[in-house]
């Protein structure tokens, strides 16, 4: 008979994710998509040719690197969620000037900008709050 390690208790007991970290990742998600659409509008409208490919692709890799941190985060990785949270909390305040002058050209684009940024913060609050902090804990 194989002795029981924690190793394979896990994997015959799995520790399902809670819904607050699915919701939290599809909140998350949402934001790279409406930031990820919204930023490849702004690169064609902007520019052209060669420039707008060399653009595009940036906000293409930037964006992926996005989506990477968040399937982390899905797989229960801590130190992704860690990562999220540092970048929205250092993103947040120096978004604002920004918005502001958004809202002043565009009220639509200056409003899907902050309502990305509303989703990051809501997002980052499930991932650390409720069951989320416990089923980070038992992951590593």
């Amino acid at each position: 008979m194989t002795p029981i390690t924690e190793e394979s208790a896990n994997l015959e007991h799995p520790v399902v994710r809670p819904p607050r970290v699915t919701t939290a990742v599809q909140v998350l998600i949402a934001s790279l998509v409406l930031g990820v659409l919204t930023a490849a509008f702004n690169v064609v409208r902007v520019a052209s040719g060669k420039t707008m490919l060399v653009a595009l692709v940036i906000v293409l890799a930037f964006f992926g690197l996005g989506f990477l941190l968040v399937w982390r985060i899905a797989a229960g990785k801590n130190w992704a969620r860690i990562f999220l949270l540092v970048l929205v909390i250092l993103g947040t305040p120096l978004a604002i000037p920004g918005y502001r002058a958004s809202l002043r050209l565009n009220v639509a684009a200056g409003s899907v900008s902050i309502l990305i940024n509303i989703l990051q913060l809501i997002g980052a609050y499930l991932l650390f709050t409720g069951s989320s902090n416990s089923w980070f804990r038992k992951r590593k």
